[in-house]
Formats: C-alpha cells, sequence, structure tokens
C-alpha cells in the first residue's frame, strides 16, 4: 500500500534545486504569453504543468504519456505532476486523477460493489490497479501546482509517496462511503486532504486542503496581464 505525506519545504532545494520556485514561473510565464497577449483567459493543460517541472529541474526529463504513471525523471526522483484550484486558500481544492479504470469488464459490477459496501472489489478495481502502476518504489513523489483562482497565484505541494505496510484487508476496513457517489480511500492523512474513488468517473481522485499551505506549499509566481508589463 503507499501513502501520500507532505514534504517539508526545507527540503526542496535538494530534491528540486535551489531556484525551483523562479525556474516554474519563468516556464509558466512562456506559456501563458499567448492567452495574455490576446486577452484571453489563461487554460492550463495537464502537459504544461508536466512540462514546466521537468524543464525547471536541473537535468529533469519529461517521460509522461506512457503506461506509467511517472511523469518526470530527475536524477533523485521521480515525479506525477498534478494541476489542483481553489477559489481561494481555504478548505479543499478541485480534484485531479490518480487512476482512472474505464476497463469493459468492470462495467457491470463496479456500481454493485458500490451499491453492496463490497469494497474489496472497488480495491482489486482502482487501488491495486493503482499499485500495480506504480513500477518505481522509491524517491517517488507526487508535485501538485495549485492555482488559486481569486488571487491568481500559483503554489506548489510536493508529496512523497511512501510504500507502507498495510493489507488488503486492513485498508478495505478503513474504506468508507462519504456520500452518494465516492469512497474514501485511505492513502492520505485527512488533515492533508482526500484520496477516494469517484464512482461517476470511475476514478481514482485526490484533494488538498489547502490549510496545509502555511506549512508545506511555496509560492511560485501570479498570473496576471502585469506580469508581462
Amino acid at each position: 500500500m503507499i501513502k501520500y505525506n507532505p514534504v517539508p519545504i526545507q527540503q526542496h532545494h535538494q530534491l528540486l534545486g535551489k531556484n525551483f520556485a523562479e525556474n516554474f514561473a519563468n516556464e509558466m510565464f512562456e506559456y501563458y504569453r499567448p492567452f495574455v497577449k490576446k486577452d484571453r483567459p489563461i487554460q492550463v493543460a495537464k502537459e504544461a504543468w508536466e512540462y514546466a517541472v521537468a524543464d525547471s529541474i536541473p537535468n529533469g526529463e519529461w517521460i509522461g504519456a506512457g503506461k506509467n504513471i511517472v511523469d518526470v525523471q530527475t536524477p533523485l526522483m521521480y515525479i506525477d505532476v498534478k494541476g489542483l484550484s481553489c477559489n481561494k486558500i481555504a478548505g479543499m481544492t478541485t480534484e485531479a486523477s490518480v487512476l482512472q479504470n474505464h476497463q469493459s469488464e468492470h462495467d457491470n459490477t463496479y456500481m454493485v460493489f458500490f451499491e453492496n459496501n463490497q469494497f474489496d472489489g472497488l480495491y482489486d478495481i482502482y487501488v491495486q490497479s493503482l499499485l500495480d502502476k506504480i513500477t518505481v518504489t522509491e524517491n517517488f513523489y507526487v508535485l501538485c501546482a495549485i492555482r488559486e483562482k481569486k488571487a491568481k497565484k500559483v503554489y506548489y505541494v510536493l508529496l512523497k509517496v511512501d510504500q507502507v505496510d498495510m493489507t488488503k484487508d486492513e485498508c478495505v476496513s478503513k474504506m468508507e462511503k462519504q456520500g452518494l457517489r465516492s469512497v474514501n480511500v485511505p492513502m492520505i492523512d485527512s488533515e492533508y486532504g482526500r484520496t477516494y474513488i469517484y464512482m461517476p468517473k470511475r476514478r481514482l481522485e485526490i484533494r488538498l486542503n489547502t490549510n496545509i499551505m502555511e506549512d508545506y506549499a511555496v509560492f511560485s509566481h501570479s498570473y496576471d496581464t502585469d506580469m508581462y508589463t
């Protein structure tokens, strides 16, 4: 089993390079430029975050768009990049997909498992499928770029993907429904965020609690027209 743990800011320089925040801002400014030039709302695709992270770390390389879930490789780490957002720094972010599973063999079973509280079946479809995709077990991290929409600011949080001694039965015993459409999965402490299976989209998702910003997030840049003046 895995668990997402926030990395203290003091360790970021060693892992990402001492100029990562500035480099990341410069990379994103170049991406924003065509939108700003034509006075259009900035739209950020998932790959844009990945490219910017790869190009902001010394000897970083983008290796995404494959069967593995790793997007960026560096001499020190493997990184899965997520783009999240929030209206303001308070409460939960929007969601990012950790794993999507639309295999036809599950078409007639996944909702049955949900309705009957058969979480062991959902574990096999989503959690075990994720574990099978993680081919690196050491130095694996998730970098979450978080846009604060009202203030037009971008922060980032680094999470370490730790291997933990938790059996399938132990995990299943801690899974629980939240509302009518999702099942919580214990892959992150609730004070930091939420990992859950969202049934309508048939995927495993992650959200972060932006109240962790003060201790674990780094401000990178603002994005508005003033940055080009």
